[in-house]
C-alpha cells in the first residue's frame, strides 16, 4: 500500500511538471505569435510610412501641370513681345538678358537688339534677338565700341550682311554701355532696318531706364564668371556640384551660340528616393547615390560634363550634341542600372528629362524646359525619358 501510495505520488508529480512544461510552451509560443503580430504590423506601418512620404515630397516637387503642358509647347510665360508696366520692370532679372533685348528692342520701335559682354580674357558673349545669322555676324565684328565717356553711340551698316544685294539688311544702330565695370566692358545695341529712322535722346534714356533695372542683377552674374576658374566638386559624388553646374551652363550656352553648334541638357531624378531612404536608411541610400554617380560617369561620352545638382537629382550637358544624344545616354544608364542592382535596394530607376538649347532660350529657360519633361516623365510612371519639344 505505501509503494503504491508513492508510486501515485510520483506520477502526480510527473503529470504536474509535464503539464507546467507543456503551460510554458504555450505561452511562449503566445508571446511568439504576439512579437511576430506586432513586427509585422511595425513593418507594413513603416512601409504605408514611407509610401505617404513619398508621396508628399512628390506633390511638394510636381511642376504645375499648366506649366509643364506650356513649357513642352514652348509658351511657357507672357509673350516676350508682351507691353509691360514700368511697374512690372522690377521683375526683368528673373527673365534674365533675353527679355532685356525684347524690351530694348519694344520700347525703341527697333528691328533687333544685341548684348555683347567681353573682357581681355574671355571671348566675347554675343546675345541678340531679331537678327539673321549673317546679321548676327556682321554686327558682332564692331565688337564693344569705345565709348570714352559718351552715354551712347550711333553705328551704321551697309546694309547688305550676306552680300547678295537682296533687301536692305541692318542699316543703323545705338548702342549704350551695358556695365558700369571698366573690366567687363559691354554693348547693349538696338538696330534698325529702314533708312529712315534716327535714334533720339528719348531713345538713349529709354536704354538707361531699361538698363537701370537689369544692370545690377547682370553684374552680379558676370562677377562669377571668373576666368578659368576650377569647377567644384560633390564630394558624395565627385560630380561636379550645383554653383559649379550653373556656371558649366552658362559657359557651354555661350560657346554654342559663337560656334553654332547645338546643345543638350539631360536631367535626371532618382526615383522614390524618399522611400528608399526610409527603407534602408540614409546612409545606405548615400551609397545607393554614389554608385549611380559611377555609373553615369561611365555610360557619359567624355565631353559630356555630369553634375549634382541636389538630393537625388543629376543634370548632364552635352556639348555638341542634340536631343536624341541625350536620349541615348539615359538609355545607356538605365540598362546599367537594370544590370546592377543594389544588394539593400534592389533595382534602383531614374527618370529623365531632356531640352535642347533653342535660339531664344537663356539658362534659365532651358532648365525650366527639361525640369518640365523630367515632370512629364514622372508622371507617366517613372523609369522612363521625356524630352521637351521644340518651339515652332
Amino acid at each position: 500500500m505505501p509503494e503504491m501510495t508513492i508510486t501515485l505520488f510520483l506520477a502526480a508529480v510527473a503529470l504536474g511538471l509535464f503539464s507546467l512544461f507543456l503551460f510554458f510552451l504555450a505561452f511562449r509560443r503566445i508571446l511568439g505569435r504576439q512579437e511576430e503580430v506586432m513586427s509585422t504590423m511595425l513593418t507594413q506601418y513603416d512601409h504605408r510610412l514611407a509610401d505617404f512620404a513619398q508621396t508628399l515630397n512628390d506633390a511638394l516637387n510636381q511642376t504645375l501641370p499648366a506649366r509643364i503642358t506650356a513649357a513642352i509647347s514652348g509658351s511657357l510665360g507672357p509673350a516676350l513681345g508682351a507691353q509691360q508696366s514700368p511697374a512690372s520692370d522690377r521683375q526683368l532679372p528673373e527673365h534674365g538678358l533675353m527679355r532685356l533685348l525684347e524690351l530694348a528692342r519694344e520700347r525703341t520701335a527697333s528691328d533687333a537688339a544685341v548684348a555683347v559682354v567681353g573682357n581681355a580674357t574671355n571671348e566675347p558673349v554675343l546675345a541678340t534677338v531679331g537678327l539673321s545669322e549673317a546679321e548676327a555676324a556682321q554686327v558682332g565684328t564692331i565688337g564693344v565700341p569705345d565709348y570714352r565717356g559718351a552715354r551712347a553711340i550711333q553705328v551704321s551698316f551697309n546694309g547688305d550682311p550676306d552680300g547678295t544685294g537682296r533687301a536692305a539688311g541692318i542699316r543703323a544702330g545705338l548702342a549704350v554701355p551695358l556695365l558700369d565695370e571698366p573690366g567687363q566692358p559691354g554693348m547693349l545695341a538696338v538696330l534698325t532696318r529702314s533708312s529712315d529712322k534716327q535714334f533720339s535722346e528719348i531713345d538713349i534714356t529709354t536704354l538707361e531706364d531699361v538698363l537701370s533695372v537689369t544692370r545690377p542683377a547682370l553684374e552680379t552674374a558676370l562677377e562669377l564668371r571668373e576666368p578659368d576658374a576650377v569647377p567644384e566638386r560633390d564630394p558624395l559624388t565627385n560630380l561636379y556640384d550645383r554653383p559649379a553646374f550653373h556656371a558649366l551652363l552658362d559657359r557651354e550656352i555661350s560657346r554654342a551660340r559663337r560656334a553654332g553648334d547645338p546643345l543638350a541638357l539631360l536631367v535626371l531624378d532618382v526615383d522614390r528616393l524618399t522611400s528608399l531612404n526610409a527603407r534602408i536608411g540614409h546612409l545606405a541610400a548615400d551609397g545607393v547615390l554614389a554608385r549611380i554617380a559611377g555609373f553615369l560617369r561611365d555610360v557619359a561620352g567624355p565631353a559630356d560634363l555630369s553634375c549634382r545638382v541636389g538630393g537625388g537629382r543629376f543634370a548632364v550637358l552635352l556639348p555638341r550634341c542634340e536631343t536624341r544624344d541625350a536620349e541615348r545616354l539615359f538609355e545607356r544608364l538605365q540598362a546599367t542600372l537594370r544590370q546592377h542592382p543594389f544588394e539593400d535596394a534592389g533595382v534602383v530607376t531614374v527618370s529623365g528629362g531632356v531640352a535642347e538649347l533653342l535660339r531664344a532660350d537663356d539658362a534659365s529657360a532651358t532648365i525650366v524646359r527639361a525640369d518640365a519633361a523630367l515632370g512629364l516623365a514622372k508622371g507617366a510612371g517613372r523609369d522612363t525619358v521625356v524630352t521637351a519639344g521644340r518651339r515652332a
